[in-house]
């Protein structure tokens, strides 16, 4: 796995004796984690933070983000995926399904930070409704050797909600 242009690298490994394809390209390193007791407060309150520890050399993140709750469309897991960098303006995902009882008409969506997208997902990851959605992501420095993949949940409900999350995270750098 690798975030750089693939046209710069050859698609053809053959060149290379006894190379895989996978060989010579760094391997992301993986962390799962979840969060089911963060309470966010409803706006104008929050967001709510939840801090995930990366490797301080950490340069991307690509994520995996699933809710407790089915999608309406196929009864999998509603969630996000997307990629954050160690800027604040540059993360992008996709969202994908609703909850059940949501009348929705976007299964999924594209959301892009540089195209000024408020939100990064669906309001999907609220314990006991469609509350919470994740709004921001990336990798910010915490102190001089430690880095965190930062993530910022909002409720846009009219009471407290708690975050329902599962997370699984590849590292690149």
């Amino acid at each position: 796995m690798r975030l750089e242009d693939f046209l710069r690298h050859a698609k053809d490994h053959g060149i290379y004796v006894n190379v895989g394809v996978d060989d010579h390209h760094l391997r992301p390193s993986n962390i799962e984690d979840s969060n089911t007791s963060l309470v966010v407060y409803p706006l104008p309150g929050g967001p709510g933070v939840w801090d995930i520890s990366v490797p301080f050399d950490a340069k991307a993140a690509i994520f995996s983000f699933r809710s407790n709750h089915d999608s309406e469309m196929s009864g999998a897991k509603s969630g996000v995926v997307g990629v954050a960098t160690r800027s604040q303006l540059e993360a992008s995902t996709m969202s994908i399904g609703g909850h059940g009882t949501l009348s929705t008409s976007a299964y999924a969506a594209t959301y892009s930070k540089k195209s000024a997208a408020i939100d990064l997902s669906h309001l999907i990851f609220s314990s006991a409704g469609d509350a919470i959605c994740l709004t921001d992501a990336w990798l910010y420095q915490t102190a001089p050797s430690t880095r965190v993949l930062r993530t910022q949940w909002t409720n846009y409900s009219g009471s407290l909600a708690t975050l329902n999350v599962w997370a699984e995270i590849g590292i690149l750098g």
